[in-house]
């Protein structure tokens, strides 16, 4: 069975090496603990407003779980949620992979999402975030996403850590990958697993009584449509109090639109 590698957070060029081998990999300790449990506290009372199984805006199928909370908007939920999108580590990895690599002028946030799983989840079915661009991603060999699933609560084998294919974002279209193929992202909380777009994965099942909490952030080459508009799901004036640097990764422009993505 392969292991995803767990690699110093500071190790950038060791992360690009198991991003391009492994198409996924962990970083570990990126986030502190007083930054998780600010996050964990803000979220809090939306969660308890929140029905397990129900999801806020409105939409419901059996991919996104029975037992599941999902919550959108972050930034208007927490403004700690700002310190996790300009995280330096992965703006430094996405402007070397999706930017000096030629492929785009910038990069975007697709969405921002809280992905709660509760006892008696199963398993997700198997997908790549890339698919959610399947024409573009089929004309261009390049990833064009780079996912990171922050770990607020401990990953582990019985709460639903995320099980990942790694190599599999080289398999061609269509392949199901074989149990002796996958593993599972165990971390600690404040660790994330990082993973491109064409990477098979899926959320684990969770046996246990404690819920897994991942703040997942995708980030995307800058000329792809975004999954969630942020001027929409978050508050307007919550979007436009943020700093420059977040701004821009929402597509906030002073203009009002972008001249050269």
């Amino acid at each position: 069975m392969p292991q995803l590698q767990s690699l110093e957070h500071s190790n950038q060029e060791a992360i690009l090496g198991a991003l391009d081998q492994d198409g996924a990999c962990i970083a570990l300790d990126l986030l502190s603990v007083e930054l998780c449990n600010a996050l964990l506290a803000d979220f809090s009372p939306h969660l308890e407003a929140l029905g397990v199984g129900v999801d806020e805006l409105g939409y419901r199928e059996a991919f996104y779980g029975e037992q599941t909370q999902r919550l959108h908007g972050l930034f208007s939920k927490s403004v700690s949620t700002e310190a996790v999108l300009v995280q330096p580590l992965m703006l430094a990895l996405c402007q070397k992979m999706l930017v000096e690599t030629g492929l785009a002028r910038d990069i975007r946030l697709s969405n921002a999402e809280l992905m709660v799983l509760h006892q008696g989840q199963t398993q997700q079915v198997y997908h790549s975030d890339a698919a959610s661009w399947q024409l573009a991603q089929q004309l261009e060999s390049r990833e064009l996403l780079l996912s990171a699933n922050y770990a607020l609560t401990d990953f582990t084998a019985e709460n639903g850590a995320t099980c990942v294919v790694p190599g599999s974002h080289r398999w061609e279209a269509g392949r199901t990958p074989k149990s002796a193929e996958v593993c599972q992202a165990i971390m600690p909380r404040g660790s994330v697993l990082l993973y491109t777009g064409n990477v098979l994965h899926a959320g684990g099942a969770n046996t246990t009584a404690e819920a897994r909490v991942g703040l997942y952030l995708g980030y995307m080459a800058s000329w792809l449509r975004p999954l969630e508009n942020h001027l929409l799901t978050n508050r307007a004036e919550d979007v436009l109090a943020l700093g420059d640097q977040a701004q821009h990764l929402l597509d906030v422009t002073p203009g009002g639109f972008t001249v050269y993505a």
